[in-house]
Formats: structure tokens, sequence, C-alpha cells
């Protein structure tokens, strides 16, 4: 399950992640957050936290380095994944210094990343 958390607004989307994230997670929830949320012709700052409860990623879905980008039509500038550790491996396959992983202590660090201007 995907939540959108009351810290979105403008260019930053702040997603909770719980039980197993699914297709529908990121078409239903994801996308037309996006859609619903970013102005044209911003980049989109993504900070996804995957609570304690996240127990699986459904292979078939579009969240994998691959599909993550393809499936959205919006320039993605950063995405900061907030874990207690147990997903930084999810976060190192996108082999991006865009996508950085953080500890659960770390959240309000991550936020700020997330947030900083485009070097």
């Amino acid at each position: 399950m995907l939540y959108v958390l009351p810290d979105s607004a403008g260019d930053i989307l702040v997603l909770q992640a719980s039980g197993t994230l699914s297709q529908t997670d990121y078409q239903e929830v994801f996308l037309k957050q996006i859609k619903k949320q970013l102005k044209t012709g911003h980049k989109l700052r993504v900070l996804l936290y995957f609570d304690h409860q996240l127990s699986a990623i459904d292979q078939d879905s579009s969240w994998n380095a691959e599909g993550f980008y393809a499936g959205c039509d919006t320039e993605i500038a950063r995405v900061a994944v907030v874990s207690n550790g147990d997903w930084s491996s999810w976060s190192d396959s996108f082999a991006s210094d865009e996508v950085k992983h953080f500890q659960v202590s770390e959240f309000l660090r991550a936020l700020h990343w997330t947030d900083e201007p485009d070097l």
C-alpha cells in the first residue's frame, strides 16, 4: 500500500509504503498524485518512506530501476528512500547520485536533501 503524506506540496512528493508495493500503487497513487500536484515544467522530488511493515515490492511492477522512470513522463530530480536499512539495496539498484538511502532516524535530513537546489 502507498499513501501520500501531508508533507507533499509543490514539487515534493512524500510517500509512505507499507505491506506490499504493487503496480496499482504505482499507477493509482504515485502517477495520479504527480498529475494532481506537479506544475508543468517542474522537476519532481520524491521522498519514499518504507515503513517497518513493508514486506515486499511486486517484481512485475514499475517499482524498479528500469520501470520507475520509464512509467513516469515527469523529470525526477531526486529520490530519497527512507527505511530501517532493509531496503537500502533497492535504492542502490538505481546506481544514481539522484537516488539516496537514509535511515529512519534521518527522515528530516532526507527531506532537506530532497529539497536542495539542483547542483
